[in-house]
């Protein structure tokens, strides 16, 4: 007897660790019915006489307030028998799509560059990211130059950024993001120049292989929730489609929350959820890639330009003009140019806002300013060291950067948001020669002065002519007999003002010499600048001259927009070369309606200009798939004795 007391104690001890388990953790659920909604599965517990809200909150240790939200009827006095809810915590498992493979990159197909006009194996170089020293190894000839239509073919590499791959015959988007394991959207976004219908064989795109191992997207998600539950004891006879006329709940809703979907019995009490839709932020995995439709490819396309299917103009235009000086004359007047040009555009269906910018300020403060008013066109005027920051602001917000002025500039080779004004030398330097040669191919080339390595379009006639060019210094040319020059087309090596002078009076002499000789001269870009001192002399001795601007201070269009300008400004233009204020009016000619009526998508642009421009033609074309545009247009101003030079537009 004496040993059985401590059995009871070890009993009591038990008894009381239970009790006091039960008061801090709340009564054991287990028991309790459940239910399924919208993924989500919740308690129902039966209200027992006398109970309160309250008390069941505490019994179970369940939160008052949530349990207030979904049994908002519960707020009142409980009556035996009702039915409340509450969560348990339960979610249903969601199948995920698989993660995918990556592809072994191992052996990579070479690239395979077919060379465009004007193309430089430094161009080449940039457009692929591949160095020099790599290109020259596979391509030694390449070390000599690079010619149109040759095949400078370079090895990929397997950690490089991208993999260009060139397109073969039954291509898709879809079926190219499918074999690489990377999304049309990827693709789209690596290649600006790629629309849904023009993906062709033998051109080449690149591509950002594996990008969808790991990778996720947040998007706005439409999700469904329950707001709060109640039961609803059912009539006699009383059909789903009754209960959902009453309650205001869907059919499908109703029989998705009670498990029984046959007809509800009589007196049995159903679930009523009450849903409402909600918005919510998602990170959502990519899929494995599967073949989309023209239309969902579409859809995507149409999502990364911000335009939509049947709209044709923005509700308007946003210009943002970043003056690299802003008191200098150039700026100034390219502005006023711009000015007159808006002045003319009252009258157009859409709103045109430009802000002016002050290109000096830190690069933070300026991209502060172009968050704020968000353009969706950018010019800029610097004319040197083009800003990098810009062009990147540009790629990353889809707008397109334009750079009036700066020569140099070769961002438009891997940037998809430059638009390159003025021809880069390689495409300018080639085209031009190519043009004088065709005009004059029935002519052997004579190269008169000292040999200048910078003249690259004297470099350009050389190689067309194959070397076999007469070069002769200046004295030599002053005692050649006219039946030498009747066969030549004379090119002049001369840049400077003192050796223009110098050519012009042995022109002078030989023509003296041998009255009615007409001579074929070709000169230099420069010799545009220098109108006013040898402008007569041109005219008298038909001089043609290369150039990237030409404006006719004698056409009816200047005379107009001079007299726009001087209403609005009260005096003349800055006289210039370029003409800044004409080259400011052209620019917003062109660009503004191109905008507008392509809701910024520079894909379909109008590759020509549709007015009478003053002084620069814009021919734009895309350098590559991923890369910007440039303008291909330039000049051969042909001078004439009777002063009406002739304007030979070279695209």
């Amino acid at each position: 007897m004496i040993l059985a007391k401590p059995k009871k104690i070890v009993i009591f001890v038990v008894l009381s660790i239970v009790l006091t388990v039960f008061t801090l953790y709340g009564e054991s659920t287990s028991k309790l019915s459940r239910t399924e909604i919208l993924g989500t599965e919740y308690y129902i517990y039966e209200v027992k006489k006398g109970e309160s809200v309250y008390g069941i909150a505490k019994r179970f240790n369940w939160d008052l307030e949530e349990l207030l939200r979904l049994n908002p009827e519960a707020g009142g006095s409980l009556t035996k028998g009702a039915r409340l809810y509450y969560p348990t915590g339960n979610v249903s498992v969601v199948t995920e799509m698989p993660e995918p493979v990556e592809i072994d990159l191992s052996q990579l197909e070479p690239i395979r560059h077919k060379v465009k006009k004007g193309e430089t194996v430094y161009s080449i170089s940039r457009q692929y990211g591949v160095p020099l020293d790599i290109i020259y190894k596979y391509n030694p000839a390449a070390k000599k130059g690079v010619k149109q239509g040759e095949i400078i073919e370079m090895p990929q590499s397997g950690n490089a950024q991208f993999y260009y791959y060139t397109v073969k015959k039954g291509d898709t988007l879809s079926s190219i993001s499918i074999q690489f394991n990377t999304n049309v959207e990827d693709i789209l976004r690596n290649n600006a120049g790629l629309t849904v219908g023009n993906l062709q064989p033998g051109e080449t795109i690149r591509i950002s292989v594996n990008s969808n191992v790991g990778k996720v997207k947040t998007e706005l998600v439409a999700e469904e929730k329950v707001k709060s539950i109640t039961g609803y004891k059912v009539s006699k006879n009383e059909s789903w489609e009754e209960i959902s006329e009453k309650t205001g709940i869907q059919v499908e809703v109703l029989k998705e929350a009670n498990e029984d979907r046959t007809k509800p019995k009589e007196n049995s009490v159903v679930n009523i959820p009450v849903v409402e839709t909600i918005e919510i932020e998602k990170q959502i995995s990519y899929e494995v890639p599967a073949e989309m439709s023209q239309d969902e490819v579409r859809e995507i396309y149409d999502s990364i330009k911000g335009v939509g299917p049947d709209e044709r103009l923005w509700e308007g235009v946003k210009m943002a003009l970043i003056l690299d000086e802003p008191s200098s004359k150039k700026d100034v007047d390219f502005t006023r140019g711009v000015l007159v040009a808006l002045s003319q555009m009252k009258n157009l269906d859409y709103k045109i806002d430009l802000k002016v910018m002050d290109g000096r300020v830190s690069s933070a403060n300026l991209i502060d300013e172009l968050d704020d008013y968000e353009p969706n066109l950018i010019i800029s005027t610097a004319d040197r060291a083009f800003p990098l920051f810009l062009a990147d602001y540009g790629n990353t917000n889809n707008v397109q950067i334009v750079n009036v002025f700066d020569l140099k500039n070769d961002l438009y080779e891997d940037n998809a948001s430059m638009v390159q004004i003025l021809p880069p030398s390689s495409i300018f330097n080639d085209k031009i020669a190519s043009q004088l040669y065709k005009d004059n191919s029935r002519r052997k080339l004579m190269m008169i002065g000292e040999p200048d390595e910078n003249d690259g379009i004297a470099e350009e006639l050389r190689n067309l002519y194959n070397g076999e060019e007469i070069v002769m210094t200046l004295e030599e040319f002053g005692s050649l007999e006219p039946d030498i020059m009747e066969s030549v087309v004379i090119y002049s090596y001369a840049s400077k003002k003192e050796d223009v002078s110098d050519f012009l009076k042995n022109i002078e002499n030989l023509s003296d010499n041998f009255p009615g000789f007409t001579f074929k001269i070709i000169g230099r870009t420069s010799w545009i600048a220098m109108l006013d001192d040898f402008g007569d002399q041109f005219n008298e001795y038909s001089v043609s001259v290369p150039s990237r601007v030409w404006l006719n201070e004698e056409s009816k269009e200047w005379k107009s927009f001079v007299d726009d300008y001087e209403v609005l400004f009260d005096g003349q233009p800055v006289r210039s070369i370029p003409n800044f204020a004409a080259t400011g009016y052209d620019i917003a000619q062109y660009f503004i309606p191109q905008v507008a009526t392509n809701k910024g998508d520079f894909n379909l642009l109008n590759q020509r200009m549709t007015f009478g421009p003053l002084q620069n033609d814009i021919i734009l074309s895309r350098v590559n798939n991923w890369g910007g545009f440039i303008n291909g247009a330039g000049y051969i101003i042909k001078f004439k004795p009777d002063g009406s030079p002739e304007r030979k537009v070279v695209k």
